[in-house]
């Protein structure tokens, strides 16, 4: 099947979560060619040393969210894995700050690499970090031959 057709499955719960996503408590909230909508709530769970969460979740929700949106335009039997994440943060985020959404688009795809960026807002629009994916295009080598 398709990246997006996976994807939708994922959504509808035909297909499980990633245990890294259920871990995290990321929720899917919409996929489309090319785009993707995540969200999370940061818990106590997600905190550092000091009481805001962890740069990892932002990394988390962005990584899975640029994840999504390459993988949903891609055809089946093709996968792919990040290369390169770059990320900006750019406010704290707390248990205060409530659900964060991370919204995710391809901005470019070729045959052996794709690229996306994406941002974390929260319900007000203030962007908690942005970012972008570069990710390696390959053959799913399990589906040679089936």
């Amino acid at each position: 099947m398709s990246g997006l057709e996976y994807m939708r499955k994922v959504i509808s719960g035909e297909m499980p979560r990633a245990p890294m996503v259920k871990l995290l408590g990321i929720d899917f909230v919409q996929i489309d060619e090319g785009r993707a909508v995540l969200a999370a709530v940061p818990l106590a769970e997600h905190e550092n040393g000091i009481g805001i969460a962890h740069g990892g979740l932002a990394a988390a929700l962005l990584d899975s969210a640029l994840g999504c949106a390459v993988n949903s335009v891609m055809p089946a039997g093709k996968i792919f894995t990040t290369l390169e994440m770059k990320i900006h943060y750019t406010r704290p985020i707390t248990r205060e700050t409530g659900r964060l959404e991370c919204t995710a688009s391809v901005v470019h795809v070729g045959t052996r690499a794709a690229t996306a960026e994406g941002k974390v807002v929260d319900a007000q629009g203030r962007v908690y970090a942005h970012g972008t994916a570069t990710c390696m295009l390959f053959r799913d080598l399990n589906t040679e031959g089936a």
